[in-house]
C-alpha cells in the first residue's frame, strides 16, 4: 500500500564556516545550555523537523567522510587530493589540510583509537597520517597500480585494508607500511574487476570486499582465503558494511539497491530496499544495528530500518550526486558529502520523529524509531524549552545564500503531481519492472476493490513498459470497470498505441482529458503523453510536428517539459536512422540535437517533475540519455567515413563526463579508439596515395589523439610533414618514434 507523502519539507541553510560559528558563540556562553556531546549547537538550536545544516565547502566534490568517536569531529577527502578534519559543532576546520595525495582522495577512514587516519586516491596510494601532528606517518604505501577506491582499519588498529581499480585488497601493517596479504579478484578471468569498496568484520577475521562484478567476497584475512562468493544481483556492489554482531553483511548497488545477507552462508535476507532511482555510492551502518544510511548518484540520502528494510522518514536530498555518508557513533547525526564540496549535517532523532509524525512508518518502522528517539529525547525537549519555543513542524524550505538573501520554493510539485496521476510509490522509485509488477500483483490480491482501480492503472503502465500490451490493455480496462480515472485512460491509451489501434487510442485520449479539472499544466502534459505515445506507434513525423507545436505555444514551465521531449523524440530518430544504416543523417541529427541536450543537462532541467512522469510512464532514461548519444554520434560518425568528427565527438564526450561514468565506458571506449584509430590510419594512407597530404597528416593527427602510444602514426605523420617540406614537425615525429 502506498506510504502516505511526505507533508513536511526540511529546512536547509547553507553557511560559511565562520558564520556558523558566529551563530552557536551566543550559546556557548549561555550558562543554561544543556549538554548534548554528540549534537551540535548548530544543528538543536533553529531547526527542525529533519533538521539539516549545510557546510559549504570550496566546490570541490567530498568524496569520503567518517565520523570520530567524539561524534563532533569528521574527517573527509575531496577532489582536490586534501584531507581535512571538521567539528561539526562549530562548523569549521581543525585539522588539516593533510597533503599528500596527488590525486584526488577517494576514500578515509578513522583508527578505532583516533589517532590514525588512513586515505585512499586516484594517485593509487594510501597514506597513514597522524591525527595531532598532522603529518604522515609513513611514506605513501605503494602497491596498488591503479586508484583506490576504499579504506578501512581492522578493529584493533594493527592492520589497514585497501581496495583498489587493480582488482586487488591489499592488508598492509598500519604501523610498518609492510604488506600482510593480498587478496586478488582477477584470478582466472580475463576482464579487469574493480574492488569498489572493503570492511572488516567485527572480530577483525574476515574481510569483505564489494566488486564490479556484482559480487561480494568475504576473505579470510590470516591466509587471503576466499570463504564465500556472493551474486549480488544486477549491478556492481559499491558498498559492503558489516553488522556489528558480524552476522550480516549490507550492500549497496548500482542497481540503485541495499540488500542483506547472511554473512555466514552469503543468502539474501529478506527484501531489498528500493527507492533510489540512481546508484547506491555509500551506505553506513548505525552502532546498535538499529538503521542504515543509503547515499546515492540521485542526489538523495535514505535511511532504512535494518529489521524490515522499509524507509524510516523523509528523503534527504542534495543539490547534486551524494558520494559518502556516514552515521555518528551514537548514532544521533548523520552527515553527507556531495558534488558540490558541501557536507550536510542532519539529526537522525527529527528525521526518526517526522518520519512518526508523518505516519509513514509501518508499526516495526515505528518501534524501530522510538527505540532511536529515547536516546535523546530528555535533552531534546530540554533544548526545546531553553529556546524557549514550540514546533508545529509547518515549515518552507528555505536556502541561505551568501549575501543572505533568501529564496522559498515548492517541494512538493513531484509528490503533487504523481498524486494526481495516481502514480504509486513503489512504481516512481524503482527500475526493475519484475520486481515492480509482484509487488503490484501482490497489492491485487489483497487490496480492497476500490483501492486495485489505481493498481490496476499502475500495473498497465509497468506491463506496457514490457511490451506487454494484451495484458497492458486488459489491466487498464479492469482500472476503469472499477472506477473511470485519469490514470486509467491513459494507460488504456498507451495499451492501444502499443497494439496500433490509434483510433481507439485517441478516444482514450479525449476521455483522459475529462479529468484534467482543466489545469492547463495537466493538459499540456496529456498533450505530451499523447504525441509520445503517437511516436512509440510508429506516428514520427506527427509526434514530432505535435511536440514542437506544443513548444512554441507553451508557456514558461512548459517550454522546459516541451523542449525535453522535443530534443528526446530528435534523438531517438537519429537511433532510428543508425539502425537503419543511414549514419551520416544519424549524425547530422545528433549535431543538432547535442547542443540542447547538454543544455537541458547542465540545468536542473531533467529534475523537473513532468519529466519524471514521463520516465515512468514510458522508461526513459533521461539521465544517461546524453552520455548514449555521444556514444551513438561518435559511432555514426566514424560508420559514414567522418572519421575526424568522430574522434573530436569522442574527445568532448570523454572530457564532459565523470571518472566513474568512465570507468563504466571504458569497454566501449577501448574498441572505438581501436577502430577509429585503424581507421585514421587506411584514411590517411588513401590520402597520402592520393597526395593529399595535408588531409593525411589531419588523419593520422586524429588517431594520435586517440592512441598516442601508436607509434606508426607517428611514422606517417613524419612521412607526411616530410613531403609537405615540413621538417620541424617530420624530425619531432621521427625523434618520437625513436624514443
Amino acid at each position: 500500500m502506498d506510504p502516505p507523502r511526505t507533508l513536511h519539507k526540511h529546512l536547509g541553510h547553507e553557511l560559511r564556516f565562520g558564520e556558523i560559528q558566529q551563530l552557536t558563540a551566543h550559546k556557548n556562553d549561555s550558562p543554561n545550555t544543556h549538554d548534548m556531546s554528540g549534537v551540535p549547537d548548530t544543528a538543536r538550536d533553529t531547526l527542525k523537523p529533519a533538521l539539516t545544516r549545510t557546510v559549504r565547502g570550496r566546490k570541490n566534490k567530498v568524496w569520503a567522510v567518517a565520523f570520530f568517536k567524539d561524534g563532533r569531529r569528521v574527517v573527509t577527502g575531496s577532489h582536490d587530493k586534501i584531507v581535512r578534519i571538521l567539528d561539526v559543532r562549530q562548523g569549521e576546520m581543525v585539522g588539516g589540510p593533510f597533503k599528500g595525495h596527488t590525486d584526488r582522495v577517494r576514500s578515509v577512514a578513522i583508527s578505532p583509537d583516533d589517532r590514525r587516519i588512513a586515505s585512499g586516491g586516484d594517485d593509487a596510494t594510501v597514506i597513514i597520517w597522524d591525527t595531532e601532528s598532522k603529518q604522515m606517518i609513513l611514506s605513501p604505501l605503494v602497491k596498488h597500480t591503479e586508484k583506490v577506491n576504499s579504506v578501512c582499519f581492522s578493529p584493533d588498529g594493527k592492520r589497514v585494508a585497501s581496495g583498489s581499480h587493480d582488482s586487488t585488497v591489499i592488508v598492509w601493517n598500519a604501523e610498518t607500511g609492510a604488506v600482510l596479504a593480498i587478496l586478488d579478484s582477477q584470478q582466472h578471468r580475463s576482464k579487469t574487476v574493480h574492488v569498489w569498496s572493503v570492511s572488516f568484520s567485527p572480530d577483525g577475521l574476515k574481510l569483505a570486499s564489494g566488486l564490479s562484478d556484482h559480487t561480494i567476497r568475504v576473505w579470510r584475512t590470516v591466509n587471503a582465503e576466499c570463504l564465500l562468493k556472493i551474486n549480488a544481483g544486477q549491478g556492481s556492489v559499491r558498498s559492503v558494511v558489516w553488522s556489528p554482531d558480524g552476522n550480516q553483511l549490507v550492500s549497496g548497488s548500482s542497481d540503485n539497491t541495499a540488500k542483506f545477507w547472511n554473512s555466514s552462508s552469503g543468502e539474501k535476507i529478506g527484501q531489498p530496499c528500493i527507492g533510489h532511482i540512481r546508484w547506491i555510492t555509500c551506505l553506513a551502518i548505525s552502532s546498535d544495528n538499529s538503521f542504515i544510511a543509503t547515499a546515492s548518484d540521485d542526489g538523495a540520502v535514505r535511511l532504512w530500518c535494518t529489521k524490515t528494510h522499509k524507509q524510516i522518514g523523509h528523503v534527504l536530498e542534495h543539490s547534486n550526486k551524494v558520494h559518502s555518508v556516514a552515521i555518528s557513533p551514537n548514532a544521533e547525526l548523520l552527515v553527507s558529502g556531495s558534488d558540490d564540496g558541501n557536507l550536510q549535517l542532519w539529526s537522525v532523532r527529527d528525521i526518526l520523529e517526522q518520519g512518526n509524525v508523518e505516519g509513514s512508518a509501518t508499526e516495526d518502522e515505528e518501534a524501530q524509531g522510538e527505540q532511536l528517539l529515547s536516546r535523546n529525547s530528555k535533552t531534546q525537549s530540554s533544548c526545546d524549552s531553553d529556546n524557549g519555543h514550540t514546533d508545529n513542524g509547518d515549515h518552507d524550505e528555505l536556502s541561505v545564500d551568501q549575501d543572505g538573501t533568501t529564496d522559498s520554493s515548492d517541494n512538493d510539485d513531484k509528490d503533487s503531481l504523481f498524486d494526481i496521476f495516481a502514480i504509486k510509490t513503489t512504481v516512481r522509485n524503482s527500475q526493475d519492472l519484475h520486481i515492480i509488477e509482484d509487488l503490484l500483483t501482490h497489492e491485487i490480491d489483497f487490496d480492497e476493490d476500490d483501492n486495485r482501480r489505481d493498481t490496476y492503472a499502475n500495473r498497465s503502465i509497468i506491463r506496457a513498459r514490457k511490451s506487454e500490451w494484451d495484458d497492458a490493455l486488459q489491466d487498464a480496462v479492469k482500472s476503469i470497470a472499477i472506477q473511470p480515472s485519469l490514470l486509467g485512460y491513459i494507460s488504456k491509451a498507451i495499451a492501444l498505441c502499443g497494439k496500433k489501434q490509434l483510433w481507439d487510442a485517441m478516444e482514450a485520449f479525449d476521455f483522459a482529458f475529462a479529468f484534467s479539472n482543466s489545469d492547463p499544466n495537466i493538459i499540456n502534459l496529456l498533450l505530451l503523453i499523447k504525441a509520445i505515445a503517437l511516436f512509440n506507434a510508429g506516428r514520427h513525423d506527427e509526434a514530432v510536428r505535435r511536440v514542437q507545436d506544443l513548444t512554441t505555444a507553451s508557456q514558461h514551465s512548459d517550454l522546459l517539459t516541451s523542449s525535453v521531449v522535443n530534443s528526446y523524440l530528435c534523438v531517438q530518430l537519429a537511433i532510428i536512422a543508425f539502425r537503419n544504416r543511414r549514419y551520416s543523417e544519424a549524425a547530422d541529427q545528433l549535431d543538432r540535437s547535442i547542443p540542447s541536450i547538454t543544455d537541458l543537462f547542465s540545468s536542473r532541467a531533467l529534475f523537473e517533475p513532468r519529466l519524471k512522469i514521463l520516465t515512468v510512464l514510458f522508461g526513459w532514461d533521461l539521465d544517461w540519455s546524453w552520455q548514449t548519444v555521444n556514444q551513438i554520434r561518435c559511432e555514426a560518425c566514424l560508420r559514414a567515413d567522418r572519421v575526424i568528427e568522430a574522434v573530436e565527438s569522442h574527445q568532448h564526450m570523454m572530457s564532459m563526463i565523470d571518472e566513474d561514468v568512465k570507468d563504466g565506458d571504458l569497454e566501449w571506449s577501448i574498441t572505438f579508439r581501436k577502430d577509429c584509430t585503424a581507421r585514421c590510419v587506411a584514411k590517411g594512407d588513401e590520402a597520402v596515395t592520393a597526395k593529399n597530404y595535408e588531409t593525411a597528416i589531419e588523419l593520422y593527427s586524429a588517431g594520435i589523439e586517440l592512441d598516442p602510444s601508436c607509434e606508426p602514426l607517428f611514422v606517417c605523420r613524419s612521412k607526411a610533414n616530410l613531403e609537405r617540406n615540413l621538417f620541424a614537425a617530420a624530425l619531432h615525429d621521427a625523434n618520437r618514434d625513436t624514443n
